[in-house]
């Protein structure tokens, strides 16, 4: 009898479990996607300007597509030095 009773109230709190684990993954993924964008856009924004003469390759875009805002601010100082691109 407390079998019966216990295995839809595991069930229910499991699903519970899952529905946050996914709302909390989903959550980090779209931070990502947003930086991701706002970095790409900005790098191309940066090209626009002249400002900087950076070659646009898989290398530079990768490092600004996985940092965001930060790969924007790698590759500007990467070329701003003269060490990369």
């Amino acid at each position: 009898m407390v079998v019966v009773i216990l295995g839809p109230i595991i069930t229910f709190l499991l699903l519970i479990l899952i529905i946050l684990l996914v709302l909390v993954f989903a959550k980090s993924i779209s931070y990502l996607i947003v930086n991701s964008l706002i970095g790409l856009l900005l790098f191309a924004l940066l090209n626009l300007t002249g400002l900087f003469n950076i070659t646009i390759n898989i290398w530079s875009i990768l490092i600004v597509a996985l940092g965001g805002i930060l790969g924007v601010i790698i590759v500007a100082a990467l070329d701003l030095f003269g060490i990369l691109f």
